[in-house]
């Protein structure tokens, strides 16, 4: 894994991290990986259910299109030793998935929604009381979005168990769906990680796309980490520049404003741009 890089700023959030959170680098606690099957109208939905010894809170995680989530293990390792649950389904749209042929990513939209909404209903009766996040990768955090309040008025699947989203790549601007106002309704925290070579030939020419979410959702609670030379498989690449540092934050956002945690907090509130990235807040 690429060293970290940090400057002063970076180097007293980590120092608070480690010193004052220690749940962040803590030994890991086990965790018990196993999968259900949900029946969602006519559809068989399979769950991956990752869950610590101690839940402390949840998190509804959307995979990438065409993915699954086992790729995503080294954020989810991080994310259970820190307290958190994952209920993670597996989207019609996935390699893995064997009706897949019958669906393509429009078809699947909202049968992604459906499959979130189900596993949120699992994820609350299996971990009652626990307060929720919904995280995501590309076209997953785009769910994750919406169930933070996005496109609200056009598709009516924002989840208020959702207290925020965190989300790896969002496609950012779709001709045709998403436009200037459809983050207007983001008014829950967010956090968005992205690289500079964050592209997806065909579809994403430009890595400033993946900004929209943050610069046109409303002020307050929002915060971007922009890595460099950093594409879009970051969020299972472990080796990947940049992780490490992205992969601390991401721990530090899901403390402070799923939890509630202060210590972590203070990371977010001391964090600035190192050489390994640009950081931003609104």
């Amino acid at each position: 894994m690429t060293k970290l890089i940090l400057n002063r700023r970076g180097l007293l959030a980590a120092t608070l991290a480690f010193a004052a959170a220690p749940a962040l680098a803590s030994a890991a606690t086990a965790t018990s990986t196993t999968t259900t099957t949900l029946k969602v109208g006519d559809r068989d939905v399979e769950l991956t259910i990752l869950r610590p010894e101690a839940p402390k809170g949840i998190i509804i995680f959307s995979h990438g299109a065409g993915g699954w989530p086992a790729p995503y293990t080294a954020l989810f390792d991080l994310w259970t030793k820190a307290g958190f649950m994952i209920v993670a389904p597996l989207h019609v749209d996935s390699q893995k998935h064997p009706k897949r042929a019958d669906y393509d990513l429009r078809a699947a939209f909202p049968l992604r929604l459906a499959d979130l909404a189900a596993a949120t209903d699992y994820a609350e009766k299996a971990a009652p009381g626990l307060p929720m996040a919904s995280a995501g990768h590309s076209y997953g955090s785009l769910m994750s979005l919406i169930r933070a309040g996005a496109m609200e008025g056009m598709i009516p699947a924002q989840d208020p168990r959702t207290k925020a989203a965190l989300c790896f790549s969002s496609p950012g601007v779709i001709k045709g769906l998403v436009g200037p106002t459809s983050y207007q309704g983001v008014k829950k925290p967010m956090m968005m990680i992205t690289g500079d070579q964050d592209v997806l030939p065909g579809m994403i020419a430009d890595w400033r796309e993946h900004l929209y979410p943050f610069e046109t959702s409303p002020a307050g609670e929002k915060y971007l980490w922009v890595g460099k030379g950093v594409g879009h498989g970051v969020a299972y690449h472990p080796e990947a520049p940049g992780f490490g540092e992205l992969s601390a934050l991401s721990v530090a956002f899901l403390k402070a404003k799923v939890l509630g945690d202060k210590a972590a907090e203070a990371v977010l509130a001391a964090q600035a741009s190192t050489p390994q990235a640009d950081w931003k807040t609104r």
